[in-house]
């Protein structure tokens, strides 16, 4: 892949080429250059089609302004409707497109293509977002243009503009693809990284995302309120241990609960006609039905999912006759983790496999598959082609703690499309701006998500390099000391001892630990050449004042509300609100810290 332009960054930050390299460089050799503008004037127009879908408008509104961005020349959009002579970008299904590339492979719903013809640049993809994800390929993984954070862009300039991109189709292995931080959220971020998580509201005109209605993982009560039915209807509900019904889970056997389950399924797809799955699961912490006809399936099956796809399958049924293209989810967690004995899933039905008491929530620096939960995935990729994982990679009681684990992330992202996974999410910390590195994770994740094949230490450099600027240095080195760091005390941040949800008195988080990496962070922002990167800076450097503050003022000693002051001033600043799982509690948080400062004072 050739890169034929003048780089100088667009963001604040200014990174030389011998700092930043392009982890996304498409492999396959490169076509001949194609010069786009040149001398302050365009050279090519921008071809849409006579009638262009609303995808292939956005698309090519989208190229015309990085590219304006990038050669300060506004290359027109034409229509093919109209004659147009000489070098052209074809965007979307063209008459020229078939004419001169007659592409036959198909693209799925967000597959893409690249060719180049005589000159001409072709671009165009599968149902939905398939074009867009084309133009963004050729941004960034040719031209190696970035949009690290809604607000973080790095874009080469070049007087005379050419382009020799790599001709290529691509189909992402991943359906769906949710980082699952807040960050990730944001709808345009979304677009440009290729994400398309069902938090993330991307417009149906530009594609869309990966949309559940209004029917998302624990939906029991949703389905089927107690309120509605409990008073009048008990035996729709799980009869407990104790032999007494509880309206916190239904019974799944029961034929009139699976008869309103699918009524209500059906009639959310009817109200949502964009939404392509629902869920139909327990509400959060398990619980089992009890009654004679559970039992018996359970204790024949080997397994409480046996009751619980007993329904789902009736429900998929139902929906494949009216939504043959749309999806029943289901999960295997707590309760329902095991695979039954004969019991299968239906064509329409996905797994969504939970890694957590199995993996990730006892044993988040461990990979995959090297933990319990290897087998499980393997049983259950055996039985259904359609597996959905929802992995955790957050401290969730300190968002905010430092979190040794992208090594593991990467490798886990790999093993779940090894064994038919069609969709993961790594939940992260979603509530909040501001948690450790969650931009940076974020970035990465995407990355590996849209394409495994990724190198994780080029991504993280590339993400470095591109967004801290002349601070990147000692933030790559901040990284490599995290990671050697939390290698190093392996067996301290595993269960019992640590787990996901390790305190901030892990020998983990030595003193030497913190030391160093104020240091690293001191240096890193005397190299920030500019306020945005300082800020940027010392959001990085939250989990570290944050560790500090939770250790206390015995550990700190009299830097302590100096410390506490530039924590609250970041945190205010970047927009923090959770620094744990629940409901907000940045302001519960710092007032701890101050009760802390004082009372140590009045001790003396």
């Amino acid at each position: 892949m050739k890169v034929l332009i003048a780089v100088a960054l667009a963001s604040v930050a200014c990174v030389s080429q011998a700092q930043w390299r392009n982890a996304l460089a498409p492999r396959g050799k490169s076509a001949s250059p194609i010069t786009l503008a040149s001398r302050g004037k365009p050279t090519c127009v921008i071809l849409v089609p006579a009638s262009p879908t609303t995808q292939e408008t956005k698309a090519a509104a989208d190229l015309q302004q990085w590219l304006t961005q990038v050669s300060g020349v506004t290359i027109p959009i034409v229509s093919e409707s109209r004659s147009s002579r000489g070098r052209v970008i074809s965007i979307g299904r063209t008459a020229m497109l078939a004419r001169e590339v007659a592409p036959t492979a198909d693209l799925a719903d967000e597959g893409y293509g690249i060719a180049v013809k005589r000159g001409n640049v072709f671009l165009w993809g599968g149902r939905t977002r398939g074009v867009i994800n084309a133009l963004y390929a050729l941004l960034e993984e040719d031209m190696g243009c970035r949009w690290y954070t809604r607000d973080s862009m790095r874009l080469p300039k070049a007087a005379t503009l050419r382009v020799a991109p790599v001709p290529r189709t691509y189909v992402p292995q991943l359906r769906l693809r949710d980082p699952f931080y807040f960050v990730s959220f944001d709808a345009t971020w979304s677009l440009r990284n290729r994400t398309n998580a069902p938090d993330a509201p991307v417009p149906e005109e530009w594609g869309g995302r990966m949309d559940y209605g209004p029917l998302f993982v624990h939906t029991f009560h949703q389905l089927m309120p107690p309120d509605r039915y409990f008073a009048e209807h008990p035996e729709y509900y799980m009869l407990d241990a104790n032999g007494r019904r509880n309206s916190y889970q239904l019974c799944t056997t029961n034929p009139d609960t699976i008869r309103l389950v699918t009524e209500a399924v059906l009639k959310a797809f009817r109200e949502h006609p964009h939404a392509e799955l629902a869920s139909v699961f327990k509400m959060d912490g398990g619980g089992i039905c009890h009654c004679p006809r559970c039992t018996e399936m359970r204790e024949a099956e080997g397994a409480d999912m046996a009751c619980q796809l007993f329904m789902v399958n009736q429900v998929a049924d139902a929906v494949a006759r009216e939504f043959p293209r749309a999806t029943v989810d289901t999960l295997a967690y707590l309760d329902t983790i095991g695979v039954p004995k004969t019991v299968r899933p239906r064509p329409n039905v996905a797994i969504r496999l939970c890694n957590d008491t199995v993996g990730s929530w006892a044993y988040p620096f461990t990979p995959a598959r090297k933990c319990k939960v290897a087998d499980l995935v393997k049983a259950w990729s055996a039985v259904c082609k359609r597996i959905y994982i929802w992995d955790y990679n957050t401290n969730f009681s300190h968002y905010l703690a430092p979190m040794p684990n992208m090594e593991v992330i990467a490798d886990n992202i790999r093993f779940w499309i090894e064994n038919n996974a069609e969709g993961i999410m790594t939940q992260g910390s979603y509530q909040s701006p501001g948690s450790e590195r969650d931009e940076m994770r974020s970035w990465v994740i995407a990355k590996l998500m849209w394409d495994p094949s990724l190198d994780l230490d080029a991504l993280v450099n590339d993400f470095i390099y591109g967004h801290y600027g002349k601070a990147a240095p000692a933030i790559a080195e901040y990284d490599r000391l995290l990671r050697k760091t939390g290698a190093d005390h392996a067996a301290d941040l595993a269960a019992p001892k640590g787990g996901i949800r390790f305190e901030m008195d892990n020998p983990f988080l030595s003193r030497d630990f913190l030391d160093q990496a104020t240091a690293l962070f001191k240096r890193a922002e005397t190299l920030a050449d500019d306020a945005t990167i300082r800020r940027r800076v010392e959001r990085a450097e939250l989990a570290i004042l944050y560790v500090k503050l939770m250790r206390g003022p015995e550990f700190v000693g009299a830097e302590y509300p100096d410390i506490l002051a530039r924590f609250e001033r970041i945190a205010r600043e970047v927009g923090v609100t959770h620094t744990r799982e629940g409901g907000p509690d940045i302001d519960e948080r710092i007032a701890s810290f101050r009760k802390a400062w004082a009372e140590r004072r009045q001790g003396g």
